[in-house]
């Protein structure tokens, strides 16, 4: 029997999970906006208190739209799968999926594909009545070729969070309580990927930094994609340069967590 109907049916379990917990949803869409009015706030009183059109390259109405969109797209790639890896690891339920035929990394993969599905579906009917708001409000035109564009840069934007997340939650093969330093690698992760503000803002320095790794394509490229910010042949290198850290971010979670298995006890389960 082939194991791809497995992965099938966890991708439709992890949906049903979803649906399952429509509060939780419903304040997770709620707290996406709290940042949100914070930082409309900053923007506005440093755009106010300023005699520039521009910051960072950004006028006004085009910042605000990025905090937006920055804010629902670090809401939808959000994975939380390092805490749920670590624990599985840390309290030996890990034994239970090696005796499976299916890989683990498929089954993690798949079930939180199934649970983002309507998060997903929900959240981009949001992103698209934001930007046919504030498109008009700041006249701030977006060509209909970059909301297709989009919608596969966020596909791919969540699958490269995935493997960032599977990666970094390996490290509780060697550490046994890591809560602390995945709030702080999280949050990291979160600011370098551009979910706080536009990675403009660190510096030419910091900013050609972060071109050389695979964080900017989670958030701060998609985004740019749907505010208009980047032309045609910007999003099909952006999109190539998504396929391409995928490709290396499954190796190098393939290395690491080869390494972590021989640190491995199994204790527990």
């Amino acid at each position: 029997m082939s194991i791809y109907p497995k992965y099938i049916r966890v991708f439709k379990l992890g949906v049903q999970a979803s649906m399952e917990y429509r509060l939780d949803f419903a304040f997770s869409l709620i707290s996406a906006f709290f940042p949100i009015m914070i930082q409309y706030y900053i923007w506005t009183a440093v755009y106010g208190r300023s005699g520039s059109g521009q910051f960072f390259g950004y006028t006004y109405g085009e910042m605000i739209l990025y905090t937006i969109v920055a804010a629902i797209v670090t809401k939808i790639v959000t994975t939380n799968m390092d805490h749920v890896i670590a624990s599985d690891i840390k309290d030996g339920a890990l034994n239970k999926y090696l005796v499976q035929p299916a890989s683990y990394f498929g089954l993690k993969l798949f079930t939180l594909l199934g649970q983002k599905l309507f998060f997903f579906t929900v959240m981009l009917a949001v992103l698209f009545l934001v930007i046919y708001y504030f498109g008009g409000r700041y006249t701030i035109r977006i060509p209909h070729v970059n909301l297709v564009c989009f919608v596969a840069a966020m596909a791919l934007s969540l699958i490269l969070n995935f493997l960032i997340s599977y990666t970094i939650a390996a490290i509780a093969f060697w550490l046994s309580e890591i809560s602390y330093f995945f709030e702080m690698t999280g949050l990291l992760v979160i600011i370098l990927s551009g979910g706080v503000f536009p990675i403009e803002v660190f510096g030419r320095t910091v900013s050609s930094l972060l071109n050389y790794l695979p964080f900017k394509y989670t958030i701060y490229f998609p985004s740019n994609v749907i505010n208009g910010k980047l032309m045609m042949n910007e999003i099909t290198e952006g999109l190539l340069m998504q396929i391409f850290w995928i490709g290396v971010m499954f190796l190098v979670s393939k290395l690491v967590w080869r390494l972590g298995f021989k640190k491995y006890l199994g204790l527990g389960g």
